[in-house]
């Protein structure tokens, strides 16, 4: 990485650290869940919920066979809508499967992942802590922990 005399501003280097650490491919597979009943529409949003997009397959679980056989007949134009809707090609398959539909009487947004809860082992913390071993300015060195642990807890939650 080039280093000049000036300082980079800060949404440069986290655009960086988040490249380096697969964070923002991560954040734009998370953001086409939320885009799912946009695509589909309330009707068929009321029977499905995405649950995961990896490597450009997005996994949907259905409440019913009837939905599901419908759902797979439907695919390539809700493959197309996505990729209309985000540009170039984030989905390239959908995969349905039956499964538990939770959805409230209000239709509220879905909870983020609860990634409070997952704890680290000591061992983790101390890897990060050798990672930031370098960054002597203490703001950017606590910033860039939350950052990291944060990384690591989502990713234990998503494998």
């Amino acid at each position: 990485m080039k280093r000049d005399s000036f300082p980079s501003p800060v949404s440069e280097v986290l655009g960086r650290v988040f490249n380096r650490r697969g964070i923002s491919k991560k954040m734009k597979e998370m953001s086409l869940l939320g885009l799912w009943q946009e695509v589909v529409g309330k009707k068929i949003d009321r029977h499905t919920h995405p649950f995961s997009v990896k490597k450009g397959k997005l996994f949907v679980n259905v409440d019913n066979s009837g939905w599901l056989v419908q759902l797979t007949y439907l695919k390539d134009k809700i493959i197309a809508e996505f990729n209309k809707k985000e540009g170039g090609k984030p989905i390239k398959d959908i995969y349905f499967r039956l499964g538990e539909i939770k959805k409230s009487t209000k239709e509220e947004k879905r909870r983020p992942l609860a990634i409070k809860r997952v704890k680290l082992e000591k061992a983790e913390l101390d890897e990060i802590g050798k990672h930031l071993i370098g960054v002597k300015d203490k703001a950017l060195h606590r910033i860039l922990t939350r950052v990291l642990i944060k990384d690591k807890k989502l990713k234990k939650v998503l494998n």
